[in-house]
Order: C-alpha cells, then sequence, then structure tokens
C-alpha cells in the first residue's frame, strides 16, 4: 500500500447512515461554491439552516464542507455536498425541484450570501463503516482524499477505509464514477474518493494520534496510492431524520 501521508485513505463525505442504509449504493451531488462579498462561512451556513426543505424536493442530507487544510489550491470557499439514498431518490427529488423552479420567481437558496458554479458532479457513494454515534453532527470534522486505484476495484478500496476507519474511530465512505468530471477526463473506476467523518473535531485530533502511532509495516502489494488529504470543516445543514 503506498501513503502520500499518514492519513493516506481519506476522502468523500456522506454521514446519512439511516438513509444511506436502504440501499446499497447512494448518490451525492456536489457543487463549487464562493462566498459573496460582505459575508462570510457563518452567514451561508445560517442561511442554509434557515432554508424550507420541503420533503418533496429535500436531499436525504445535505453538507457545506469548508476547507481547513487544503491539497492545492483553490478556486472556491466551499462545497455544497447533497447526498440521496439512491438514484431514483434523487431523480424524483430534483424532478420536484425544478417543476417548482419553473414556476417560481424570485432569489432562493444560497442567493445572496454565495454563488455556486454550474458544474455538478455527481457520484456513486457507497458506506465503508458506520459513523460513530450513527449521524452527521451539526459541525464535525472530515478528512478527504482522493486515490488512484491501479488496477484494484472499488471493494478493494472499501476495504482499506473500513480498516483506517477502525483505527481512527471515523465513518468511512467511498465514493466514485457517476456523472461529471469536472476538468479532467478520466476512465470509469479508475479513482476514488474516500472519506473519514469524525464524531467531532477532538476525536479527529485523537483518531490522527493513534494512526500516526500504527507501526504496521505497509502492503507493498496493495496498488492503491493516495494523495495527500484536505481537511475540511463539515456543517450538517438539513437531514431528513431531523
Amino acid at each position: 500500500m503506498r501513503f502520500g501521508v499518514a492519513f493516506s485513505t481519506l476522502a468523500l463525505f456522506l454521514g446519512m447512515s439511516s438513509v444511506s442504509a436502504q440501499t446499497n449504493v447512494g448518490a451525492s451531488r456536489s457543487r463549487a461554491c464562493t462566498i459573496n462579498p460582505g459575508y462570510n462561512i457563518a452567514d451561508v451556513v445560517e442561511t442554509a439552516r434557515n432554508f424550507t426543505w420541503p420533503e418533496e424536493t429535500a436531499p436525504g442530507l445535505v453538507v457545506i464542507r469548508n476547507r481547513v487544510a487544503g491539497s492545492g489550491l483553490s478556486e472556491f470557499d466551499f462545497i455544497l455536498d447533497a447526498y440521496y439514498p439512491s438514484y431514483a431518490d434523487m431523480i424524483e427529488k430534483r424532478g420536484a425541484f425544478l417543476q417548482r423552479q419553473a414556476t417560481r420567481n424570485g432569489r432562493r437558496g444560497l442567493a445572496g450570501v454565495a454563488t455556486c458554479n454550474d458544474n455538478v458532479l455527481i457520484r456513486n457513494v457507497r458506506r465503508a463503516a458506520e459513523v460513530p454515534g450513527g449521524s452527521v453532527q451539526p459541525l464535525t470534522a472530515v478528512a478527504s482524499t482522493l486515490c488512484e486505484l491501479n488496477g484494484a476495484t472499488v471493494a478493494d478500496a472499501m476495504a482499506m477505509a473500513g480498516g483506517i476507519a477502525e483505527i481512527v474511530g471515523a465513518g468511512a465512505f467511498v465514493r466514485n464514477a457517476g456523472f461529471g468530471t469536472g476538468r479532467q477526463r478520466v476512465p470509469i473506476n479508475s479513482r476514488a474518493n474516500m472519506t473519514f467523518v469524525f464524531p467531532s473535531f477532538a476525536d479527529f485530533g485523537a483518531g490522527v494520534d493513534r494512526f500516526n502511532q500504527n507501526t504496521a509495516a505497509p502492503n507493498q502489494e496493495e496498488p492503491i496510492s493516495c494523495g495527500v488529504p484536505s481537511l475540511w470543516a463539515a456543517y450538517r445543514v438539513h437531514s431528513r431524520s431531523n
């Protein structure tokens, strides 16, 4: 196993354990957003939490991820992630949303405090380990990274993520394929994003310490390699279970 850093296999995020348990593979929609002048992330979170989420259009979980320590340069301030228990549920909710949008005028959602781009990334989401406590907290730490499978399978990535999650005490989710690639075109199932969702920032710190104290020799035959991870402050702004 090749590690970019000690926390090598961290990447996508999903926290809707109660929702995602309905199917084996869920779906996520992600958009990169910038905060408009005169506002900050607290304004964005407050606006999103005060938004009315109609049952017929709402995702299973909505999370705002604000980068604490990132890999590389970013052209955005935060990522807006929406999670669904299945593609069928996503299409149903998005179809209803578009129909409502066509009959309404005026600003909605984050309009005024933030601007999100039109490049939507849709990904398959699989849970490799349960989030401790069973749900995503209103504010918590999330670590993520992009991994090259190098011939390995998504099941291999799931096993890797689950093993790391057991050590650090976090939930683990693997996201891959789907629709849209951003700026790069890559072969299907050649990469996987993995995310570790912690109960709190304190648990994140303790988990990293445990991981760094793990002296087990890496498996040199493991083909999966992961880049330097990013650390995020993740704000839960909506959940169907609330």
